[in-house]
């Protein structure tokens, strides 16, 4: 009975060794300490990943990361309370030209871009998903007509 165990655990580990030489599938990496960018990879469905900014006391932050469960954007969340994160999300901003502000959560960066603040449309624009432009409102602009 053991044997027969051996064999068949053998056989599923040769199996899975003989699938994953088989596909192209190669493994993502976020703030790899080789590397001095956020984003490496990119998704299946050919969207980009949506690196998400966050404090734990954002109502906001809260609420982009279910509008984006319910849209099925993949996303990996960083905390902006964390100094290191800080610091390495600085760093990046420098990296890509980003002369914006950083103050403010939730912070988004996609495709060597970071947007501040939650713009839904902007967001599905970046990962691919609209193709319209997406203009930005200053506090003392209004998008209604006059």
């Amino acid at each position: 009975m053991r044997s027969t165990f051996k064999g068949l655990f053998i056989c599923l580990a040769l199996l899975i060794l003989y699938s994953c030489s088989t596909t192209n599938w190669k493994p993502t990496s976020f703030y790899a300490e080789q590397h001095n960018f956020v984003q490496e990879t990119v998704p299946v469905r050919g969207e980009q990943i949506v690196v998400i900014y966050t404090t734990s006391w954002c109502y906001w932050c809260k609420e982009a990361k279910r509008w984006m469960k319910k849209n099925k954007i993949s996303y990996v969340e960083q905390s902006v309370e964390d100094p290191k994160i800080k610091k390495k999300l600085t760093e990046y901003a420098k990296k890509i030209g980003y002369t914006g502000r950083l103050d403010a959560v939730p912070i988004f960066a996609i495709n060597k871009k970071i947007i501040v603040g939650y713009n839904p449309e902007q967001i599905l624009k970046e990962i691919g998903r609209r193709k319209t432009s997406v203009r930005d409102f200053t506090t003392w602009e209004t998008p209604l007509k006059q």
